[in-house]
């Protein structure tokens, strides 16, 4: 019991879904929004924007909407997580980062697309956030298992 006391801070907990999240500040230009995906900020000390499409360098998934751009938040970088989505997803889908050629597209946001084969593409091997937990029709926030390579 004595690891688990002193495992966690200030800075990290154990998120309402299930997921490992750590404390970040919003350098996204706007009010975060929940389960929109993030980088690393080339700006802010300790902060994260909106992942690009076609973007291989994901990190975390926004945890609660409303926090004013340059405030502290949390994002969830391991575990289980609520993610946008551009379009409808299925049970078990590989979540991966949007490119140009994906219909719908947007910066922060989701596909959803059967795993791969081998060989796979290296891109999306970068872009993979993690595998869908459940389905639902049409765009909107998902259950997913949440990694990032």
């Amino acid at each position: 019991m004595g690891l688990w006391k002193n495992s966690f801070n200030a800075n990290s907990k154990v998120t309402r879904h299930g997921g490992f999240a750590i404390k970040v500040i919003n350098d996204t230009g706007a009010d975060s929004v929940e389960g929109t995906v993030v980088k690393p900020s080339f700006s802010v000390a300790h902060g994260v924007s909106l992942v690009g499409i076609g973007d291989p360098d994901p990190i975390g998934i926004v945890l609660d909407s409303g926090v004013p751009d340059g405030e502290e938040m949390w994002i969830t970088t391991n575990g289980l997580a609520k993610v946008f989505y551009i379009g409808s997803v299925t049970l078990h889908y590989f979540a991966r980062v949007t490119v140009s050629g994906d219909s719908g597209n947007e910066a922060g946001k989701l596909i959803a697309e059967p795993v791969p084969n081998n060989p796979f593409s290296t891109d999306k091997h970068f872009q993979e956030c993690g595998h869908v937990r459940e389905s639902r029709v049409g765009a909107g926030l998902a259950l997913t298992y949440v990694h990032f390579n």
